[in-house]
């Protein structure tokens, strides 16, 4: 087996794992791809393949059943994972021959579905090889339901987006999912010397390094590396988070000698960013009501060097009635994520309509219950990784004393809506 055949592998165990375990797509991808020691040319193009494959998921399906007359739906997993897998690099990859997916997806089926399965991928991707690309720009692009199945959406998130945008700005922001998300990152301040050791490695990467002169703390990564597997970040030097993620600390406002309560910690990245703005973890208490996200809460903070936090695992509802009279307070809710469709692919299988309104109903909830924990003159930050749906609202019952809406179509990297409340002086 070639490493590019263990690339495609490592591709078709997190999309199998996506299927049967509703394994979030990069996770899985992360710990296969580990496990798989893929060198970082192989890991980039496992990710490419898992990646895309995920979110061309119903227009690659729909090809297959025009072309092939076979509902993938029908097809049992590993199949039908193989014959996506196939099927993306025959429509939408320019730089694998038609030959070499076909023949690669079909050595896979051999492997995990015998001579059978095998004749059945040859013979369905066949036809996708055969007429697919023609068949895709043949689809129109009049109408939201058109642009839905030619950029692989659900209908309902194309038409909340063009509900609250327009049909072009919908348009838009599925153009902006689809694209390979940007690499950024964050430096700790907290750790010493953490910009020059990043400088260091990212030189020997031979990754350039660039700045956003609206979000000063970001660094955006000009090459393909792959963050996790960088020195810089076991180390706790640098915290991978989007642009857009990186504003929502500095819109809270908090500065030294405050009392912060991040009420929707984990998984860290924006508890550590408030405790740099505090200028160490003294101050700041942060929730989380799962046990092994409250334990690599932990761990993630102290590697980024914050020291003297306190770390309730609890429920946020369970907060003690004596913890009040905090000058900040920011809610990362629970969230339908559609902001981060992005670097999250298979956000746009999972949610479903009714998610919204459950959720809307819990972060209203979230802020009704800590607006009175704020001290006199406190502020409150609703922070949601969503665009377009109910949620932009659910902190309405309150005065809004500021919004800030972040649109991967408008450069901005990820998708967020933030509410800023402000308590009476």
């Amino acid at each position: 087996m070639t490493a590019r055949d263990s690339a495609r592998t490592v591709a078709l165990d997190v999309l199998l794992r996506q299927e049967k375990e509703e394994a979030w797509v990069d996770r899985a991808f992360t710990a296969e791809a580990t496990r798989a020691r893929l060198d970082p040319r192989d890991r980039n193009l496992g990710a490419q393949l898992t990646y895309g494959t995920v979110k061309a998921q119903r227009l690659l399906d729909a090809c297959v059943h025009e072309l092939a007359d076979r509902d993938p739906a029908k097809l049992d997993p590993t199949t039908r994972c193989i014959v996506r897998l196939g099927a993306f690099q025959l429509l939408l990859l320019d730089r694998i021959p038609p030959h070499a997916a076909v023949s690669t997806a079909v050595d896979l089926a051999t492997i995990r579905r015998g001579k059978g399965g095998a004749g059945l991928v040859n013979a369905l991707l066949r036809r996708v090889a055969d007429g697919g690309r023609a068949w895709v720009d043949a689809l129109p692009d009049v109408t939201v339901q058109d642009a839905a199945l030619l950029r692989s959406y659900p209908d309902w998130i194309a038409e909340l987006w063009e509900q609250a945008y327009g049909l072009d700005a919908a348009k838009g922001l599925m153009d902006a999912g689809n694209a390979t998300p940007e690499v950024t990152f964050r430096v700790s301040t907290l750790r010493l010397g953490a910009d020059e050791r990043i400088a260091e490695e990212f030189a020997r990467l031979d990754c350039a390094l660039r700045t956003d002169d609206e979000v000063p703390s970001a660094c955006i990564v000009d090459g393909s590396v792959d963050i996790s597997a960088t020195t810089a970040f076991r180390n706790g030097d640098l915290i991978p988070m989007s642009r857009s993620a990186q504003r929502i600390a500095p819109f809270l406002g908090p500065e030294p000698g405050m009392r912060v309560l991040d009420a929707c910690a984990a998984p860290g990245g924006k508890s550590g960013h408030i405790a740099d703005l505090l200028g160490g973890g003294q101050g700041l208490t942060c929730v989380e009501r799962d046990p092994g996200r409250a334990r690599a809460l932990a761990e993630t903070l102290a590697r980024q060097g914050v020291v003297g936090c306190d770390l309730l695992p609890i429920d946020v509802f369970d907060l003690p009635a004596d913890r009040t009279g905090y000058d900040r307070i920011l809610v990362d809710a629970p969230c339908s994520g559609l902001g981060t469709i992005g670097s999250r692919p298979d956000v746009r299988w999972r949610r479903q309509p009714d998610d919204v309104e459950r959720l809307v109903a819990l972060q209203r909830g979230m802020v009704d219950f800590l607006v009175p924990r704020l001290a006199p003159g406190g502020v409150l930050v609703l922070s949601l990784c969503t665009l377009g749906t109910a949620e932009s609202h659910a902190a309405d019952a309150h005065p809004i004393d500021a919004r800030l809406e972040l649109r991967p179509d408008q450069g901005a990297g990820e998708g967020f809506v933030a509410m800023r409340l402000a308590a009476a002086s």
